[in-house]
């Protein structure tokens, strides 16, 4: 079975042979993996994760940003005035180069699963702001921040759909509406300001039949699950295990959300044992994947300083989890 048909079995909830996987780590870790194995995409190559994350060469205006480590902050924020949204540039989603990346992945990867990453409109203003003055300003300049957002998603539901008629697997949203202890918003403004744009890119793949995947970090809650099947999502990312409770999950929503996540990079990937990683590994596998097959293994950015052998007893308990 190639990895494109697995991963397509594990979102419409059919069993595969093995539980598709990906990984992500810390990006100064990418490198140091790609250096020595010598290729962008050796998780593939190299492992045989069945999925590749691309992106479009879609670039917005944003604050200048520095280096910090494995994560950048903002240092000088873009100068936007409300007054005139109008006046923001928007970059072109009918340029030629602005699927090349992903074009050149499809027609490399045939067999695998290439799924297209984007943002919503609340992330380009962040990008350009901070989150700390975005918060402020869709209170101060509610309006102003909705024209913009219109802007902005139009410029993405132009590039989604050329995607979706090139061939992507999937759609994959991506955007931290949560945080350790739930919403960072009330979920009428997430709603407004985040998913009622979500859906509208979500919608261009439904008509597709392209299916979604949505990325928040933090801690989700039911009222969050409800609304992503309202909106069209597929499947879920990362649901780290050490903030939401895998069993509630399954049962109440897993019937029509797949994951796609559920390592907990944080932990136990990071620090634990051999023997940790593998249990843990084999007790996700347990509860989400073995009612129906709808997992796909994936962790968020491990750790700079993880323990190779780590890392390898990953890779191994995720492919020995066969149904």
């Amino acid at each position: 079975m190639d990895s494109k048909t697995r991963f397509l079995m594990a979102l419409a909830h059919e069993k595969p042979d093995r539980v598709p996987f990906n990984f992500w780590m810390d990006r100064r870790l990418m490198a140091k993996y790609e250096q020595s194995i010598g290729n962008r995409h050796w998780r593939v190559t190299h492992y045989g994760a069945d999925v590749i994350e691309s992106f479009p060469t879609l670039t917005f205006p944003s604050g200048k940003y520095v280096e910090v480590g494995c994560a950048s902050r903002l240092s000088e924020p873009y100068p936007l005035r409300w007054e005139n949204t109008s006046s923001i540039p928007m970059p072109d989603p009918n340029a030629e180069d602005v699927l090349e990346l992903v074009k050149t992945d499809i027609k490399q990867f045939l067999d695998k699963a290439v799924i297209m990453n984007v943002i919503t409109p609340w992330g380009v203003i962040a990008s350009m702001l901070g989150y700390e003055q975005i918060y402020m300003d869709v209170m101060d300049h509610r309006e102003e921040l909705k024209q913009l957002s219109r802007r902005i998603c139009d410029t993405f539901k132009v590039v989604v759909e050329r995607a979706c008629r090139l061939g992507i697997t999937a759609l994959y949203i991506q955007e931290d509406i949560a945080d350790t202890n739930g919403l960072s918003m009330s979920m009428n403004s997430t709603l407004e300001h985040c998913l009622d744009y979500a859906k509208e890119l979500a919608d261009i793949a439904a008509y597709h039949k392209i299916p979604v995947l949505f990325h928040t970090d933090g801690k989700m809650t039911d009222e969050l699950f409800e609304n992503f099947i309202k909106i069209g999502i597929n499947a879920i990312n990362p649901l780290q295990p050490h903030l939401n409770d895998m069993t509630n999950f399954k049962s109440r929503f897993g019937q029509k959300l797949a994951l796609y996540g559920g390592l907990d990079n944080c932990f136990t990937i990071s620090q634990g044992t051999p023997q940790d990683i593998r249990e843990h590994i084999a007790n996700l596998f347990e509860i989400v994947g073995k009612p129906d097959g709808a997992l796909i293994f994936s962790s968020h950015d491990i750790d700079y300083d993880v323990p190779p052998e780590n890392i390898e007893t990953m890779i191994n308990t995720i492919k020995a989890c066969k149904y």
